[in-house]
């Protein structure tokens, strides 16, 4: 027995590597890091009773949270009226 783990063709089988999607999740958070970075000047922001000068970059932040917030919420909400 050799000590190669590839098979009797000499290339890797189907599956080993890294897989597409964990590819386009990194370049997607490198992405929004950029984003992040490039969006930190400063912003009026209206929050309907009062209004805040505050960096884009937690504008940003609280807008994601709010957005992954919402769709759980409404995942739950939308499986439990489904029942």
């Amino acid at each position: 027995m050799s000590g190669s783990h590839l098979p009797p063709g000499g290339s890797p089988s189907k599956g080993e590597g890294i897989p597409w999607k964990v590819v386009l999740w990194v370049l997607v958070a490198l992405y929004a890091v950029v984003f992040l970075l490039v969006n930190s000047e400063k912003q009026d922001v209206s929050f309907v009773f009062f209004t805040v000068k505050t960096r884009l970059i937690w504008l940003i932040l609280l807008s994601m949270l709010l957005g992954g917030l919402l769709a759980t919420v409404g995942e739950r909400w939308w499986r439990r009226r489904s029942k």
